[in-house]
């Protein structure tokens, strides 16, 4: 059996995935030099060049980004087997990371859905906002709304639209208190009551009178009776069906960006992530 050198093998990887060599030492406990000359020999070995260095920085070749995908593959089945080995057989559960909104209010029926069709899989479940470090974190799966993910896997899972909702089926627009969601410092695109109403020509001009740090927290309020919101159609969809929210008159406002499922590239022929995405309705 011809291998190549592991040691050599494993600092390319690393390399490949943070795109920096010191990265990849600091990670490894290693210096950036060791890194560089342990791709360096990896590089003599297969007679192809993996990476092309200018100055500080690193990129991947043609050659190294095909070689990374299947040797990233590779390392993370012998991680994984030899996880499952040293667990005495315990199965490693799935680590899906999602916004409040999604986790709460929208991905629930999907992961029932993935129980029914992989009941051999456990789910963990974790609910954080954006800036998350997929590999760093252990992470799976991220679902989120838009965001750039350049060195990660992104299917599209659906896009939204911002409807007025509020718990009485007969609130106006022009006169019932408003509920603003303020999306957070990493998205800026989402459109508020005040474009709402420039764009639909809605002579409404006052302040909101709560302001909710969350798609979950705004359903809550407007729940409490404590006003309208403008929240995506399809993340809430749950709600109204089950009355506890009403869809009020009003035209709807197109949501720029998709809400995305955000996977590391080396995963993608794994069976449990083609199954999660299959119940959360990729195709």
């Amino acid at each position: 059996m011809k291998l190549p050198p592991l040691n050599a093998l494993r600092a390319f990887e690393c390399a490949a995935r943070s795109g920096s060599f010191s990265a990849a030492g600091a990670e490894l406990g290693v210096s950036p030099a060791a890194v560089s000359m342990q791709v360096k020999n990896l590089e003599d070995w297969l007679g192809l060049k993996l990476f092309t260095r200018r100055a500080n920085q690193v990129r991947l070749t043609d050659a190294g980004r095909d070689y990374y995908q299947k040797a990233a593959v590779a390392l993370a089945e012998i991680a994984s087997f030899t996880r499952a080995l040293t667990e005495g057989g315990k199965r490693r559960p799935l680590v899906v990371s999602a916004t409040p909104a999604l986790a709460q209010l929208w991905l629930p029926e999907r992961l029932k859905a993935f129980a029914a069709a992989r009941p051999d899989v456990p789910v963990q479940l974790r609910i954080e906002d954006d800036s998350i470090d997929l590999e760093a974190e252990g992470i799976d799966a991220r679902l989120s709304y838009g965001g750039e993910h350049p060195d990660h896997r992104m299917q599209e899972l659906f896009t939204d639209r911002l409807v007025p909702v509020g718990a009485d089926p007969q609130a106006g627009l022009d006169c019932a208190p408003l509920v603003e969601v303020n999306w957070g410092a990493a998205i800026s695109s989402v459109p508020g009551w005040r474009q709402y109403f420039v764009q639909h020509g809605t002579a409404r001009g006052d302040a909101a009178a709560a302001i909710a740090p969350s798609v979950p927290s705004a359903v809550a309020l407007v729940q409490a009776g404590l006003g309208i919101a403008l929240l995506p159609e399809q993340v809430i969809a749950g709600e109204i069906r089950a009355g506890r929210l009403h869809r009020l008159a009003g035209p709807a406002l197109e949501m720029p960006r998709p809400y995305v499922l955000v996977t590391a590239h080396y995963k993608s022929r794994s069976r449990r992530l083609r199954a999660l995405a299959e119940a959360l309705g990729v195709r």
